[in-house]
């Protein structure tokens, strides 16, 4: 019953502010081609400049010998880290009342208390299981969305380069699900998760790792459910919708962001998002030699 709650929450209140956002108009639309197929409707005809306000940096730059936007990743991770410990402070009990005390020293010993050599710490499957991955792939991501040599499968297809790039996100992941966990605003520092409460290593390793997994999830159903579907109507609000309620992780990211929830760079850059960033001509270029 519980799972049921907080799904059924989670997407009341991603539709919400989908319904919310859309008075604005900046949703994606899809439209039809002489030869039956429908695609996402692109960007009309504008300047260069335009386009760019629009688009992140981080989505115009090439692909080749640009780095990570760490700051903005980080700041974006912090952002996330501390919602969710503000809401822990805000709406548990057992949270409140492991605040009292020398902060410090209870800090200290949580920390102590989270390394211990045992796997389980006390949480049902479904919060080590679903929502702690869940929370591990927005972190994931976050990385993604701040790294220009990001594939993007949805535009550019699940080739080697996208599954390498996971390994990155992986470790970004981890570092994010550390830091929620024993870092300065963290579980660990408020509310004392580790001392007044058992600690386990489940949530270092299951956190990053499923968190992947559940990203590329997200990737999947991107690819091969939702921009089917969205070449099949011509209703503004029915893409926007379908992405937030099936990539909420990703949707978390984009928020975190400060962009709409539904927001693809495919539907800003006029034309293939790989054609854009050069990689498909990469890619003819090497077969050709």
């Amino acid at each position: 019953m519980r799972v049921y709650v907080f799904v059924s929450a989670l997407y009341a209140e991603l539709l919400a502010f989908t319904v919310a956002v859309h008075a604005q108009g900046d949703v994606p639309s899809a439209f039809s081609h002489p030869d039956g197929s429908a695609q996402l409707e692109p960007a009309p005809p504008v300047a260069q400049e335009k386009i760019q306000e629009n688009v992140d940096a981080s989505d115009l730059e090439s692909p080749r010998d640009v780095p990570v936007h760490w700051r903005k990743a980080f700041l974006e991770s912090g952002l996330f880290i501390v919602l969710m410990n503000g809401k822990r402070a805000a709406l548990e009990p057992r949270t409140q009342a492991g605040m009292n005390g020398p902060f410090f020293k209870n800090y200290w010993r949580s920390i102590k208390g989270s390394f211990k050599w045992k796997w389980n710490d006390g949480d049902d499957f479904f919060t080590n299981y679903i929502r702690h991955p869940a929370e591990g792939a927005t972190f994931a991501f976050i990385m993604r969305q701040n790294d220009p040599n990001s594939i993007d499968p949805a535009s550019c297809g699940f080739s080697k380069k996208y599954f390498k790039q996971t390994f990155k996100a992986v470790i970004f992941s981890a570092i994010g699900s550390t830091l929620f966990e024993i870092g300065p605003v963290s579980e660990a520092s408020i509310g004392n998760e580790g001392y007044f409460k058992e600690s386990g290593l489940v949530d270092f390793f299951v956190t990053p790792t499923v968190g992947v997994g559940f990203m590329i999830g997200e990737d999947l159903l991107d690819n091969y459910v939702i921009k089917k579907l969205e070449r099949k109507t011509h209703n503004k609000i029915f893409p926007a919708t379908l992405r937030v309620v099936l990539n909420p992780s990703r949707s978390l990211a984009n928020a975190l962001a400060f962009k709409n929830p539904w927001y693809r760079k495919r539907d800003k850059l006029k034309g293939n998002v790989c054609d854009y960033l050069g990689l498909h001509s990469e890619q003819s270029s090497s077969v050709a030699q």
